[in-house]
């Protein structure tokens, strides 16, 4: 089943020539979730990757990381644009708890009238908060450490539960009642004292996936714990090593920080961005990030990148 993040903008404050500022579309099972909204974010929808519609009118979740304009102001027009598109569907937006004033206010000021309800759940910078779930996919919000209130969030499949194996079924006339128990990954203790492994009996399903987004960030510890693991992280790197300083000013990470949270993490993949526009080479920007950590991507607008599925562990 799919998963995978297009990433539709992944430039820093100043956008540039083919680089927008930052968001990102995140596809679970085709679930769609808008990721920051940056100014030409409705523009990079409608436009697809390489002919093929991301279907923007599927999203009903946008996750805004913080209030920065680089990371929310594509949001009014894109809400504006549903509603000349013809939704009716609700849209629900996370953010910051001032999101919702901002965007109320464009809505009052404007005299604009929404065809579709708008619902606004606010994030904490506390503590790590799962927002949203349904049968399959989970999203949490995790606090990052930037200038203003800011969060990072971290999407994640729900791991199905394993497959009874149908010769098993029959050999060993199962009842429904045991078969529930197995693929809830319990052994089974039947009435004349015979055990059934659900081990023995089940086909393990695949590994869970999951994607993690550190929005704008200095280097910190607590961005480590919230990302361990996951299969994919993007992670800001806005400066190179030798503008450390400037980035502890910023209040933003540079590429070997980027790369050092990865590996302290375990992740499997990295992906950076929001690089400074004063970069003009961006092959020197990714070399030093390999430096740290190997498996590393320069994100790139317009590209998707797949969170393949791993071979499930064998049972039995």
């Amino acid at each position: 089943m799919r998963f995978d993040v297009t990433v539709l903008g992944c430039a820093a404050a100043l956008p540039s020539v083919g680089r927008n500022t930052t968001a990102q579309l995140v596809n679970i099972h085709e679930k769609r979730f808008l990721v920051d909204c940056g100014e030409t974010t409705q523009v990079a929808l409608r436009a697809g990757i390489n002919g093929d519609s991301l279907r923007m009118m599927r999203i009903d979740r946008v996750f805004i990381s913080h209030l920065h304009g680089d990371h929310y102001l594509g949001l009014p027009g894109l809400i504006a644009t549903f509603n000349l598109m013809g939704r009716t569907r609700a849209l629900t937006i996370y953010g910051p708890p001032d999101l919702e004033r901002l965007m109320l206010l464009h809505q009052e000021v404007s005299g604009a009238r929404l065809n579709y309800p708008l619902n606004f759940v606010a994030t904490s910078v506390d503590a790590p908060v799962l927002l949203w779930e349904d049968a399959s996919v989970e999203v949490h919000s995790f606090p990052v450490k930037h200038r203003i209130p800011t969060t990072g969030f971290l999407f994640r499949e729900k791991r199905r539960e394993p497959g009874v194996k149908h010769e098993a079924i029959r050999a060993l006339n199962l009842t429904p009642s045991e078969i529930l128990h197995l693929k809830k990954r319990q052994d089974v203790l039947r009435s004349n004292g015979q055990t059934l492994a659900w081990e023995e009996i089940c086909v393990e399903s695949p590994p869970a996936r999951s994607y993690a987004f550190a929005a704008d960030t200095l280097y910190w510890e607590r961005v480590i714990e919230a990302v361990q693991g996951v299969d994919l992280l993007y992670h800001e790197a806005t400066f190179m090593a030798h503008h450390k300083a400037l980035a502890v000013k910023t209040y933003h990470s540079t590429t070997t920080q980027a790369a050092n949270v990865a590996a302290a993490a375990g992740v499997r993949r990295l992906l950076i961005g929001h690089l400074s526009a004063r970069y003009k080479d961006v092959c020197a920007v990714i070399d030093e990030v390999r430096l740290g950590f190997t498996n590393a991507e320069l994100a790139r607008d317009g590209v998707t990148y797949s969170i393949e599925q791993q071979q499930a562990r064998k049972t039995g």
